[in-house]
């Protein structure tokens, strides 16, 4: 297993995934086609792999697993009438991601504060977007109680860098509530880049912020 200053420095795999992301969140904001998913997916793969070499056990399998939910769902958001199913997919990676930090817990009434945060973001979201969801109002509600549930986990872990993951997992709901504005209430201009720039970013920080917690540990 890589040690943390070996994760901390790899300039190609980092300049690959900020590339393909770029390259993406350019393509749908000039020129989208049908087949854009597969670049679309790309640097999810990438943090698939940083994944799968720079964890182990339970953790990487969780990982793993929360990646491929996420591809899945990536996939299916892209295609028509499929977005239920994206959705699922979504809420399958939330729970899996929940998994893992739930194994990683450690009460800290000094987090109190990033509880207070996240359940204070999303009664506002709810309030603001629930209301439009139609008959879909049951199933955002779920899915928007399984990402607090992730992002509450995520600032609960047993890490001194612990803000890394609870980061990523704050820019997830952020990335998430730009989606459902934009689908449920209006679209605005630069969605589909301000909603990938901020999903690829908090995967990122959630995957790069656990291989770096569990290089530092003896296993």
């Amino acid at each position: 297993m890589q040690t943390h200053s070996e994760i901390k420095a790899n300039p190609i795999w980092l300049a690959a995934f900020i590339g393909f992301s770029l390259l993406y969140i350019s393509i749908r904001t000039i020129q989208p086609f049908d087949w854009d998913w597969l670049i679309k997916i790309v640097p999810i793969a990438l943090l698939l792999q940083f994944a799968i070499f720079n964890t182990i056990g339970k953790t990487r399998i969780l990982l793993t697993a929360g990646l491929i939910f996420s591809g899945i769902g990536d996939v299916l958001l892209s295609l028509d009438g499929l977005f239920i199913a994206g959705l699922g997919s979504f809420l399958l990676a939330q729970i899996t991601y929940t998994g893992l930090f739930l194994t990683q817990l450690s009460w800290n009434t000094r987090r109190l504060p990033w509880i207070g945060l996240i359940v204070l973001y999303t009664v506002l979201c709810s309030i603001f977007i629930i209301p439009k969801t139609g008959d879909l109002q049951l199933v955002i509600t779920a899915y928007m109680i399984a990402i607090s549930l992730m992002a509450i986990s995520a600032g609960l872990r047993n890490d001194k860098h612990y803000w890394l993951v609870a980061t990523g997992a704050l820019i997830f709901m952020i990335s998430d509530t730009l989606i459902a504005i934009s689908k449920f209430i209006e679209p605005f201009a630069f969605a589909g880049a301000s909603i990938m720039s901020t999903y690829y970013a908090a995967q990122a920080f959630i995957i790069i912020g656990i291989a770096h917690h569990q290089s530092t540990l003896k296993l």
